[in-house]
């Protein structure tokens, strides 16, 4: 009992916003109710053609990374919870008028405006994490926000799929319910943690997490280091994304009709693993630095997805998805940890709106990339470049691990010499 005990220990003593976000975090993706059958809804109970609803999805999408471009700022100048209360809940009402207009232009406009709205709201979470929390207690909390999404997300999809077939009205009221309980917790709850102008002087400028002054360009520019994570990041996700794409169809030509079944069960896994595991490996890696941590889920990227070339086995396949499941949780939760760190006090809402355009740039070359190579050669052999791509990312990734030691170490250096 008290060896399960310490596997929780990284958790206790948060600050209590943090577990009131976490709270809100699983009801909002709970609450995710829209999304996963946008695609089903318009074509199917609007009418529209498939053509037309792919161009619609991709620019609702879209709107959604604009949106969290445009909020970024906002969340800088004007304050994390004034975004969040404006326009998440100018979405949710979005979501209670789509539940009673009728004509399919209103609905799809409406939709579209909702998603882009919601996008300003989007990087709000992990602002206030970030601004709560230092050291390893940030990878506690940023690791309790990955499993609140993926409880959420456990769940969503299954009552959504009950909501589309029997009660329509209710997956957009549903929606907008939970997204009205989400932020009805963080305003009575969560305090602003907009930084004041003395908390900003508190920081050493020898720190990664100065203030800087400018736009967010210019404070890229300062910290290069942030440029390179980001096109390791790109890669990362280029990998994971065969997760969905790849790995489908590897086990649809295996196992012909049995294939969208066994995909089903191993996704079933990932998310089981994900919404259970993450506690016990943020407990493991707790005194590992995020860089190196996400070093290690690069190995396990590479380990994971690179073994599905020689493999044609049920179980194989489980082991599999277990492996690379691991380095999906040490390269999540450890990622905003590090973004964290490196960013300016005064850019964390900008910062914060970046990193989800990363994950989807990722999302959008990896099937196209995976595609191509395919027709030229077999899936089969996606996974040895898929494999490779994983050991060059976790390659710079420990390289840059290294870099930002030896920087650690310099600025003590400087700090010694200071106080001297």
């Amino acid at each position: 009992m008290e060896k399960i005990k310490n596997y929780f220990k990284p958790y206790r003593g948060l600050p209590r916003s943090i577990y009131i976000i976490f709270f809100a975090s699983i009801v909002n993706n709970m609450g995710n109710l829209v999304g996963p059958f946008l695609t089903l809804f318009l074509t199917y109970k609007i009418g529209l053609s498939v053509s037309v609803v792919g161009i619609i999805v991709a620019v609702n999408s879209a709107l959604g990374m604009l949106g969290a471009m445009i909020g970024g700022k906002l969340i800088d100048t004007i304050g994390r919870k004034k975004i969040l209360m404006i326009f998440r809940t100018a979405s949710g009402i979005g979501y209670v008028i789509c539940a009673f207009v009728k004509m399919p232009v209103i609905i799809t406009s409406i939709l579209m405006l909702s998603s882009f709205l919601g996008g300003f709201s989007q990087p709000v979470y992990s602002t206030i994490i970030t601004d709560l929390t230092e050291g390893e207690e940030r990878k506690a909390a940023f690791s309790l926000e990955y499993m609140a999404m993926n409880i959420g997300f456990s769940v969503g999809p299954l009552l959504a799929g009950f909501l589309y077939e029997n009660y329509l009205t209710w997956l957009f009221l549903g929606d907008a319910i939970t997204t009205f309980i989400s932020v009805f917790l963080i305003l009575i709850f969560v305090p602003e943690t907009m930084p004041t102008k003395k908390e900003l002087e508190k920081l050493k400028e020898r720190t990664f997490e100065s203030a800087e002054e400018g736009s967010l360009l210019s404070a890229l520019i300062k910290r290069p280091v942030l440029l390179i994570f980001s096109f390791i990041m790109v890669i990362y996700f280029i990998v994971f994304s065969q997760f969905n794409f790849g790995l489908s169809l590897q086990v649809g030509d295996i196992f012909n009709a049995r294939g969208a079944k066994i995909f089903g069960m191993l996704m079933t896994v990932n998310a089981v693993l994900c919404s259970t595991v993450t506690i016990f490996i943020t407990s493991a890696i707790k005194n590992i630095k995020a860089s190196l941590s996400i070093a290690i889920g690069g190995l396990l990227y590479a380990v994971g997805f690179g073994m599905i070339f020689f493999i044609d086995k049920f179980y194989m396949f489980i082991i599999s998805t277990v492996i690379w499941t691991i380095g999906e949780i040490m390269v999540s939760t450890n990622t905003s940890v590090y973004i964290a760190e490196h960013t300016p006090i005064t850019h964390r809402g900008r910062f914060n709106s970046v990193f989800p355009i990363i994950r989807r740039l990722g999302f959008m070359v990896g099937p196209i990339m995976a595609g191509a190579y395919v027709k030229h050669s077999n899936i089969r052999n996606l996974w040895l470049l898929i494999g490779g791509l994983s050991l060059v990312a976790s390659l710079m990734m420990y390289i840059l691990y290294t870099s930002d030691t030896v920087s650690l170490q310099e600025q003590k250096r400087d700090a010694i010499k200071e106080d001297l």
